[in-house]
């Protein structure tokens, strides 16, 4: 039976008929339509994405100014709140419980200094008020006996302009089952809570 020409066994092309097939498949493959005449919508496509230009940052600058705005907005917030004087971001329901806190820890120092900036000037003033060394020989005696006094919480806190009162709850270390309760007052003298006898 005759093949066709330029067939191999299965009609396949092949020799000098199937090279110069593909080689003008591919030649006109690889050619650009003429100026003036449509090429195929593949041709066009492909064109197109090869003359888009990338992305570039300066398209993007929109984001980054108001990324940088929002940075600037955070940032004044933060040092605005930083540079405020601790006094003036703390309540004064929390300053009159730090002024009796540091009471206490002033006789479990026992630190005769801080006991007294943390008391009244009335009380200051009165004259059973403990000088340093009696002060610090009574609370060192009590504390290497009892050990520290604890204050397991404050209540009952009121204030009422420069004036606060609450319930100390307070124990020694050595025997918290012996709880006491002390009904104090707070004042306020130039600006800083202190702790009062009345």
């Amino acid at each position: 039976m005759a093949k066709a020409a330029g067939g191999g066994p299965d009609n396949k092309p092949s020799g000098k008929g199937a090279a110069s097939r593909n080689t003008s498949r591919g030649a006109a493959s690889s050619k650009k339509p003429a100026s003036g005449k449509a090429g195929s919508p593949n041709e066009d496509v492909d064109a197109a994405l090869v003359e888009e230009a990338p992305p570039s940052w300066k398209n993007a600058w929109p984001f980054f100014a108001a990324a940088g705005f929002v940075g600037l907005v955070v940032l004044a917030i933060v040092l605005s709140s930083i540079s405020r004087p601790a006094e003036e971001r703390v309540s004064d329901d929390a300053r009159v419980q730090y002024a009796i806190n540091d009471l206490y820890t002033a006789k479990n120092g026992p630190n005769y200094a801080e006991y007294r900036a943390n008391t009244c000037e009335a009380d200051l003033n009165k004259p059973g008020f403990p000088a340093e060394a009696q002060f610090v020989a009574e609370n060192q005696a009590s504390l290497d006996k009892n050990g520290h006094i604890e204050i397991p919480e404050i209540t009952d806190l009121v204030v009422d302009g420069d004036r606060a009162t609450a319930k100390v709850h307070w124990h020694y270390k050595n025997t918290p089952d012996d709880k006491q309760v002390v009904e104090t007052t707070v004042i306020r003298e130039n600006g800083e809570w202190k702790v009062c006898s009345s």
